[in-house]
């Protein structure tokens, strides 16, 4: 029995190996067979070295011991995660693992999701390149509390990040005034005070501006960069505060994934201002 060489990945990128894998199971799966499949893919990825003579053609490749161990734990971390569970309705027990219904969304999504934090942070940094630390420190965070369900917790730094986000659009606007006067006026109206009133002033004043935007920026302000900051912005104060109520985690999984073209948009904004306040 050849098996494949030792796969010497970080495990977050062995996970995203793992998810990406799981998307070819439809039903019920065993745990030997996903193992095989990944070392398959990792032959294919060029990850490692196919084991088999030359020209020949086979579709076993089996994992050294310890990276089967470590797919072990990415697919109990995965059952954590409500995203794979044990069995199905067939095959009741282990080694038979199965998606759950939120596994399946996961799994079926285009957009990079939190359960891959390597791969969703390497999507945003590739959007958005010079990505502020301030947001990557509390985006980080809420990926990792979102992994193990402390979703209190996890949509409390998402909001920082947004907040944060939003607070270096509003200082480029400020600072990006053709008119000195106007930008100290507008300064003094945010200047120290909370982050709703400071949001409230940016899209009164900015309003005005909106018709002299590209169309791509145009068309996305209300929707991506209005829309996605009330909507992590109610979720923050709902869970900041103790109100007892309980955060869905459906609905914070499509926060975290609209954080990307929401930050995304905000740098986009910061340099065209940047720029036309040299033209």
């Amino acid at each position: 029995m050849n098996q494949v060489p030792r796969i010497n990945i970080p495990f977050e990128q062995l996970k995203s190996i793992v998810l990406d894998t799981l998307e070819r199971f439809e039903g019920s799966f065993e745990f030997k067979n996903l193992c095989n499949m990944i070392g398959a893919t990792a032959v294919q990825k060029g990850l490692v070295s196919n084991p088999h003579p030359t020209h020949y053609q086979t579709f076993y490749f089996p994992l050294q011991r310890e990276d089967e161990n470590l797919v072990r734990e990415i697919i109990w971390n995965l059952i954590v995660e409500r995203v794979v569970t044990i069995g199905d309705y067939h095959n009741d027990s282990w080694p038979w693992l199965s998606l759950t219904d939120y596994g399946k969304t996961v799994i079926g999504s285009l957009q990079p999701t939190p359960h891959d934090p390597s791969g969703y942070m390497d999507r945003l940094k590739r959007e958005v390149p010079e990505l502020d630390g301030i947001i990557e420190t509390y985006l980080s965070e809420s990926i990792r509390t979102y992994s193990i369900n402390q979703l209190l917790s996890s949509t409390i730094t998402l909001g920082c990040a947004s907040e944060k986000a939003l607070l270096l659009l509003i200082d480029t606007y400020a600072e990006t005034f053709r008119n000195g006067q106007a930008g100290q006026r507008f300064g003094k109206r945010v200047e120290g005070k909370f982050i709703k009133t400071q949001y409230e002033e940016f899209d009164k004043d900015f309003k005005r501006h909106l018709g002299q935007l590209p169309y791509e920026l145009r068309d996305g302000y209300t929707n991506t960069l209005l829309g996605v900051f009330e909507m992590i912005r109610r979720n923050r104060n709902s869970a900041g505060h103790p109100t007892g109520k309980q955060i869905d985690k459906d609905t914070l999984f499509a926060n975290l994934q609209v954080f990307i073209p929401y930050c995304k948009y905000i740098y986009d904004l910061k340099e065209y201002l940047e720029e036309s306040s040299h033209d």
